[in-house]
C-alpha cells in the first residue's frame, strides 16, 4: 500500500516528468522550500528558493538549460511524511551540450497532501562543470 507522502510525491513526479509548470506548483503550498545544492551564479536553477513563485523561477530555468534523457527513479521509502526517492539521470546541459550520468536522492517533507520541503543531494560539481562545458577544475584545499 501506497502512502500518502509517497502518493503526492508521485503525482509530482508525473507532472515534472510532462514539464506541466502548474501542476508541479499545485504540489507546494505558499511557504514551501526548496532546495538544489550549488552555487545560483554558474547554475541558475540552483539555490534555495521560497513558495511557489521561487520554484517556478529555479524551473523555468532548469527546463531551459536541462534536456533530461534518462530517468530512472529507484524505490521510495517513507517516514513520518518524509519520502526519500534515489534515482539515476541522463541530461545534455545547454549551452555546452554536453551529458552527464549520474546519481542523486531527493529528499520531500510532505505533510496535508502538499510538499513543504524539497532537497535534491547530487553531483552539483559535476553538474555545473557539464553546464559550463567543462570549465571548472577542482581545487585540491
Amino acid at each position: 500500500m501506497t502512502s500518502q507522502a509517497i502518493a503526492t510525491v508521485e503525482a509530482y513526479f508525473d507532472a515534472l516528468g510532462a514539464r506541466d509548470m502548474e501542476r508541479v506548483l499545485s504540489h507546494f503550498p505558499p511557504d514551501a522550500t526548496w532546495t538544489i545544492p550549488g552555487n545560483p551564479a554558474l547554475t541558475p536553477w540552483a539555490g534555495s528558493r521560497t513558495g511557489p513563485e521561487g520554484i517556478r523561477q529555479s524551473l523555468t530555468e532548469f527546463f531551459t538549460a536541462v534536456e533530461p534523457l534518462a530517468f530512472e527513479l529507484g524505490p521510495m521509502v517513507e517516514a513520518d511524511g518524509r519520502v526519500l526517492a534515489p534515482g539515476r539521470y541522463a541530461s545534455r546541459f545547454h549551452p555546452s551540450g554536453q551529458v552527464l550520468e549520474s546519481e542523486m536522492i531527493m529528499r520531500f517533507t510532505v505533510a496535508d497532501g502538499l510538499i513543504t520541503d524539497y532537497r535534491v543531494f547530487e553531483d552539483s560539481f559535476g553538474i555545473t562543470r557539464a553546464h559550463l562545458g567543462g570549465s571548472l577544475t577542482a581545487t585540491p584545499t
